[in-house]
């Protein structure tokens, strides 16, 4: 196979009954479920129930908690015409976000668009590639799904750049074309700059997710002050300050993503008096900030994922529960909330609660203003909402 590894096809059994959980669709399978096989990460397997039918085709790992990936639904077996199909159809739904004043999207979203494991964001002709661990790696031949992005018409493409986990000894490699200025890439997000370094930025360069929320955050900004928690290279900030914010204050621990949020803070053209970006603990900071009795017209608190797996949910909740608590408390009486997260582990009615506890133990009020999600470019599959892993609440605060 042109896009894929195969070697052979292996029978991988269930030990539990999940024959209606697979036919609804859901794609996944955990070890606790299949009879462990002696095979490769990566190897191609059909899996079959206690009656030997046929659920799915897909991908086997035997070292990790995500044993199955399915590829097709009953006894189809995948080839590389349904990789192409699965390509052309992600692209043709979403090139349509490819404007004038918009240069970046996700194109490929693992699950979402029937590609297991593969993830592509696209940067005005630079599409970064992504592939979900090790075994994702040994199943898909990247160099090939690098040549189709090169020879496909839908899309201008020049470069494509195969990136890896920033911890990872080989970050990543150019796959094909050729790609300039990886380390200073500069893009439009509905018409706003941003530049960054491909090479070295979490995830493939940029938080595309949150791209319809940071444009929500410019139309309430004007004549407001803000506060941007966890603030990366500050999306949300330069947002605010081209909706009109009077005053925008971005936090982060990280050096190299305050230096970058100045940057595009600058390259948008705005007042450089306007912007105070501060390299520190946000959790100390929110702290301090309140014996200070520092207040602003809207708070943003965006922090990393607290929970990257089941075990960590309770941690999580106690993590989001308290910063979330110290950043109401910063927020003016009749001022503006907005929590996030992107933790796949925290569902939306969890996440409700936590926000909820958090009013309660600020002794605020809330007013519900928009609950959002990740946006068309980032699709799921209905029976896997795992994959609905982004939270977006807006609230109205009161103090009691």
């Amino acid at each position: 196979m042109k896009y894929f590894s195969f070697e052979k096809t292996q029978r991988l059994k269930l030990t539990r009954d999940l024959t209606k959980h697979i036919k609804r669709g859901n794609p996944w399978v955990f070890s606790d479920a299949v009879e462990k096989l002696k095979t490769p990460e990566g190897s191609y397997v059909q899996l079959v129930n206690h009656k030997n039918e046929i659920l799915a085709h897909g991908f086997y790992s035997p070292s990790i908690n995500l044993a199955f990936r399915m590829l097709t639904l009953g006894d189809k077996k995948f080839n590389d015409q349904e990789v192409v199909n699965r390509l052309s159809r992600a692209i043709t739904i979403k090139k349509h976000l490819l404007t004038l004043e918009n240069k970046c999207f996700r194109v490929l979203n693992g699950e979402g668009d029937e590609l297991p494991g593969v993830v592509a964001d696209y940067y005005d002709g630079v599409v970064v590639l992504k592939l979900d661990g090790s075994v994702s790696e040994a199943f898909w031949k990247k160099e090939e799904i690098a040549n189709y992005f090169m020879e496909q018409s839908q899309i201008p493409v020049k470069c494509v750049y195969f990136k890896r986990k920033n911890k990872e000894e080989e970050k990543g490699m150019i796959l094909a074309g050729e790609c300039n200025n990886l380390a200073d890439l500069e893009f439009l997000e509905h018409g706003v700059k941003f530049r960054t370094n491909i090479i070295d930025a979490a995830k493939t360069g940029f938080f595309l997710d949150q791209r319809e929320n940071r444009n929500f955050i410019r139309s309430v900004s004007k004549d407001k002050t803000l506060l941007n928690l966890f603030g990366y290279t500050g999306g949300f900030s330069v947002y605010a300050g081209l909706g009109g914010a009077t005053k925008v204050t971005t936090v982060d621990i990280a050096p190299n993503a305050i230096k970058a949020s100045e940057v595009n803070w600058q390259i948008n053209l705005l007042s450089e008096e306007k912007h105070e970006a501060l390299c520190e603990d946000a959790f100390e900071y929110v702290t301090e900030a309140y014996k200070q009795k520092k207040l602003w017209d809207i708070v943003i608190t965006d922090p990393p994922s607290f929970a990257p797996n089941q075990k960590a949910i309770e941690t999580a909740r106690e993590a989001y529960t308290k910063v979330f608590t110290d950043s109401l408390r910063l927020v003016k009486d009749g001022g503006f909330f907005a929590a996030s997260s992107c933790s796949g582990h925290i569902s939306f009615e969890s996440f409700l609660e936590i926000v909820q506890e958090a009013l309660s133990k600020s002794r605020r009020r809330g007013k519900v203003l928009l609950i959002k999600g990740q946006p068309e470019d980032h699709p799921f599959p209905f029976a896997l909402p795992e994959m609905r892993y982004l939270k977006f609440v807006y609230l109205q605060v009161f103090q009691d």
